[in-house]
């Protein structure tokens, strides 16, 4: 909903005042009163983000009522149009005059909550013609931050952050608000966005939290490795603990989750992660665990944060895919964007890859192990699980499988760096096995 601005409103009263009968009035603005675009904002707008706004003159928004009427005289307020032009464009269609490229925003904006108020209408969330108005001479990428904060509508906020996608695709602002703001029927598109990010800025700590609490509902060990990542880079955030501890939960290992905890609170003073470990304490844990808690006891978690978890991870329920249709795995949908598209597709194909794993090969997909080892050669996360998934695979001996795997990944990322590492030392290796052989 339209946030509403205090001095809007109190305007918006100088207005119903001036236009039913006190003429004698009319000729000139309240002692004192400042030019529509020049009014501060309510203290109290949403988000609570100041750095994700429009420019001042947009912090006007949508008054709950206006009881405006044509005036007699050619005197006007700042930002309005003389009485006699008001009066002949009101008689025209409304459209006409929000898409003259004559008119300021403010006029636009006087004239549109006139429309309103003859037709009776209580705005409660921006329509177009509102949206027009408050998006002029804004870039995409200034309009979706706009409509994400004050502006507030999701919808619009999505619509330009698009946008914005689409003309600077290596834009880190513009994917975040596209994955903040996608529409709920597209939410399976939110991992890919957020993985394209973490492409363009590893170090993000926005995609990491998101994806490592999505993951814990179903797939506890990658929630595990965002987590962990998190920590590594973040360790004064709470959150990497938070959904650290979580995850053991999930799994059962109260230990390793405790110390999660522990360790959290130290590091960050955080009162949630005081209350977690309480409700652990006390026999009450957030989370029931859905699988077996590890056989071993997980090393226990010193101040210094390591770059691999502690203990051996539990084993993981296999959640057995649905079987793919023939060729290739459903395709993103047409609009999404073009740094989204590739992440959505590798996820469908790698969850299967690595959904398998354990039936054929009878042991536990041990997910990513080796992040520093990974992120010297590449940024691109789903590279990391490509590459970790066909290591596993051949070590179990299973080389036919790590062979679909590297095969896939070449497919999906033929210019990552790591992938194309892993594949000429597949070459190499191939080579002196066949040299051997003759």
């Amino acid at each position: 909903m339209v946030r509403y601005s205090a001095c809007a409103v109190m305007v918006m009263c100088v207005f119903v005042v001036g236009f039913t009968g006190c003429r004698s009035q009319e000729a000139a603005a309240p002692e004192g009163a400042a030019p529509l675009s020049d009014r501060q904002p309510d203290e109290a707008r949403a988000n609570g983000d100041a750095g994700e706004t429009g420019p001042t003159r947009r912090k006007n928004a949508i008054p709950e009522r206006t009881a405006a009427s044509p005036r007699d005289s050619d005197h006007h307020l700042p930002g309005q149009l003389p009485a006699s032009e008001i009066e002949a464009r009101m008689r025209r269609p409304i459209e006409e005059s929000i898409y003259d490229p004559t008119l300021t925003q403010d006029e636009k904006l006087d004239l549109l909550m006139r429309h309103w108020s003859r037709e009776g209408k209580r705005i409660r969330e921006p329509d177009e013609l509102l949206h027009a108005v408050m998006s002029e001479g804004l870039a995409d990428l200034e309009a979706a931050k706009y409509w994400a904060g004050e502006g507030g509508s999701k919808k619009y906020a999505f619509q330009h952050a698009d946008a914005a996608i689409r003309s600077d695709p290596g834009s880190v602002e513009a994917l975040l608000l596209w994955a903040r703001y996608l529409p709920q029927h597209r939410g399976s598109e939110r991992p890919a966005a957020y993985l394209a990010v973490l492409e363009l800025d590893p170090t993000h700590p926005e995609p990491l939290v998101v994806l490592g609490a999505n993951a814990l509902a179903d797939r506890t060990y990658e929630s595990i490795e965002y987590s962990q990542r998190l920590i590594d880079l973040r360790p004064d955030s709470a959150s990497g603990y938070q959904n650290m501890g979580w995850a053991y939960e999930r799994l059962g290992d109260l230990d390793s989750a405790a110390s999660y905890y522990k360790t959290g609170i130290r590091a960050t003073g955080d009162g949630f992660l005081k209350q977690a470990l309480r409700r652990l304490e006390s026999g009450n844990p957030r989370f029931k665990p859905d699988e077996p808690a590890p056989t071993s006891t997980p090393a226990p978690l010193s101040s210094s944060i390591s770059t691999s978890s502690p203990g051996k991870r539990a084993p993981r329920v296999v959640r057995q895919a649905p079987p793919a249709p023939p060729g290739e795995p459903p395709a993103a949908p047409r609009d999404t964007p073009e740094p989204v598209a590739p992440y959505q597709n590798a996820l469908n194909d790698y969850r299967e890859l690595a959904d398998v794993f354990e039936s054929i090969t009878g042991e536990t997909y041990r997910g990513i192990q080796d992040f520093d080892g990974y992120a010297k050669e590449s940024s691109n996360w789903m590279a990391w699980r490509y590459m970790e998934l066909e290591r596993q695979y051949l070590d179990k001996g299973h080389p036919e499988e790590a062979e679909k795997v590297r095969e896939s990944a070449e497919e999906r990322f033929p210019d990552d760096p790591l992938i194309r590492h892993r594949g000429q030392q597949r070459g190499r290796e191939r080579g002196e096995q066949g040299e051997r052989s003759r």
